[in-house]
């Protein structure tokens, strides 16, 4: 007996949603002889689950948590309220479905102490024997539009630092950093051009500057309650050496790749934030200096002349997410028709390029049947991420640069 499952979505072949959007596509079922059943059931899921343990005193000790999103399920054939059974005859069966996803709903990730996942499964139950199971993920985007989240975005940001090496009648006059950005939100594609400014008063030659684009990734747990911090560098740079007691500026374009967006409030078990970190290197006194900088990623650039990309619906009233990740939802949100919903998210002739939708290089890749002990097809699954070719925006350094203060605050802590 073969059977294949197919599940495909409509007008969609990345299998890439935002949030508030109409998740509609196909069930196609191949059968090469009659298959007696009792249902075919269609489950639509979205939950984030983080798991890890942490050794103490000679015992480790387990983490973990999860929180449901979405769940929907819809019987093609059949039903489990009886127990009735139904043949599927051999041949090619089509089922349409529809389903809304919630405005709140976290972008897919998958990490390596957790995930945010979304998949389409269909099951084939035989309360006589095992259920066959077929699963399909798919991407779940949170619209971060950076020209609606906070105007800061746009604006110029800048921050600077001081250290002096050794101390006592050794302590050095100060090595000065400047950073400067022309603005705070960015979308994969485009370069941030990171503009450093070294007054190098000691006498000792800065050897070398090293940038880097980290993406920190803070995992909750529920039972008990912790968490913990992953830190992954995913774009790296580097700054040539910056003479004794001289000053120098350099501009060096930091890439962006695919990668998932800044997220820190939709999900109570899983955030995502990215700074941008630079580092002088004094070589000869084994020391360095660290300028730390948060950034936004966003999935709709900042608005340039002459380029607009469609947007998705922003918000809504319906679920308004947990209020704490200590006061998980009692229930799932349920969300009623939101009418006429865009469904492609291929924008218009007129507008800018669409977006490339890729893997993230620098996250895992999950294994959506790993609940289900008679699973058929592919198991591992990566989210694709949309990725722009625009222009980067231009370096700026201006006689007010100053005046866009900026004040570093660690994630990590």
């Amino acid at each position: 007996m073969v059977v294949t499952c197919e599940i495909s979505f409509d007008n969609n072949r990345h299998g890439t949603f935002y949030a508030g959007q109409l998740v509609s596509g196909c069930v196609t079922l191949k059968c090469d002889r009659p298959k007696e059943i009792q249902a075919v059931l269609l489950k639509v899921v979205g939950y984030s689950i983080t798991k890890w343990s942490e050794k103490s005193l000679g015992s480790s000790k387990l983490y973990a948590g999860r929180e449901d999103y979405l769940s929907s399920n819809t019987y093609l054939v059949g039903s489990e309220q009886n127990n009735n059974r139904h043949t599927i005859q051999a041949g090619v069966h089509n089922y349409n479905f529809a389903c809304q996803l919630p405005y709140q709903c976290p972008s897919s990730f998958e990490g390596r102490h957790g995930c945010i996942r979304y998949i389409a499964k269909v099951l084939l139950i035989r309360p006589w024997k095992f259920d066959q199971a077929y699963t399909q993920g798919f991407t779940v985007l949170k619209m971060l539009d950076l020209n609606f989240d906070t105007p800061q975005l746009r604006l110029a940001a800048h921050s600077e630092g001081y250290r002096t090496f050794c101390c006592g009648p050794c302590k050095t006059d100060p090595l000065k950093l400047e950073l400067h950005l022309p603005q705070a939100g960015y979308v994969p594609g485009q370069r941030i051009p990171v503009t450093v400014v070294v007054v190098n008063n000691t006498a000792v030659a800065v050897s070398e500057l090293r940038l880097c684009l980290v993406m920190l990734v803070r995992y909750y747990s529920i039972t008990p309650e912790h968490s913990r911090v992953e830190r992954i560098i995913i774009s790296r740079a580097k700054g040539d050496s910056v003479l004794k007691q001289s000053t120098r500026s350099l501009t060096i374009d930091l890439p962006i790749p695919s990668t998932p967006p800044t997220c820190v409030e939709l999900s109570n078990l899983i955030q995502i934030a990215y700074q941008l970190e630079v580092e002088a290197l004094v070589k000869s006194l084994r020391e360095q200096q660290l300028m730390v900088m948060p950034v936004t990623i966003g999935t709709i650039p900042l608005a340039v002349s002459g380029m607009v990309v469609q947007q998705p619906p922003r918000r809504s009233a319906h679920y308004e997410g947990p209020v704490s990740r200590r006061d998980p939802p009692g229930e799932l949100p349920l969300v009623a028709a939101l009418g006429s919903v865009p469904t492609d998210l291929t924008p218009s002739p007129t507008d800018a390029d669409p977006p490339k939708y890729e893997e993230s290089k620098h996250t895992q890749k999950g294994n959506i049947n790993e609940e289900e002990l008679h699973a058929f097809g592919v198991n591992e699954f990566a989210p694709l991420y949309p990725v722009y070719s625009i222009p980067s925006p231009t370096p700026v350094l201006s006689a007010n640069a100053r005046n866009a203060g900026f004040v570093n605050q660690s994630f990590v802590k």
